[in-house]
């Protein structure tokens, strides 16, 4: 699937590649921070020793910067979003109305920062799947 990206994030996108060494798949804008969708095994190296690489496009853009390992599978994608965080069960399920639903349950610590952050994480993941698995919709459970 094409993820639609804007002059602004192609030049963010640019910026990462040059300094990283590592071409993003996605880049938007989130609230202060800009979110990068990077290609399965590539993370460590866009972080770089000691996370210098990351650094020097916080410097660069003047903003934080959140990376996210891109997975084909949606629920391993889920996992990458919400790491460090780990939850209970990640499950794909359809509804009788042909729906494709995951299912995030949630414990405890996952759902308080779920709620705490004003479900900014909650509305991340739901963005990052509507961008790169628009079939499925995401549900929190207990």
């Amino acid at each position: 699937m094409r993820v639609k990206i804007s002059n602004d994030n192609f030049r963010y996108l640019n910026a990462f590649s040059r300094l990283t060494g590592v071409g993003a798949t996605d880049c938007f804008e989130f609230g202060s921070e800009i979110v990068y969708v990077v290609e399965s095994g590539k993370i460590s190296v866009a972080v770089g020793k000691k996370g210098m690489n990351i650094k020097k496009v916080e410097a660069l853009i003047k903003k934080r910067i959140r990376l996210v390992e891109f997975s084909s599978d949606p629920s391993q994608f889920i996992k990458n979003i919400i790491f460090p965080k780990k939850p209970k069960n990640i499950y794909i399920a359809t509804k009788s109305s042909g729906e494709r639903v995951i299912n995030l349950q949630a414990d405890h610590q996952l759902r308080k920062t779920l709620t705490r952050e004003g479900k900014k994480l909650q509305r991340l993941i739901s963005l990052l799947l509507g961008r790169h698995f628009p079939e499925y919709v995401l549900e929190v459970i207990e």
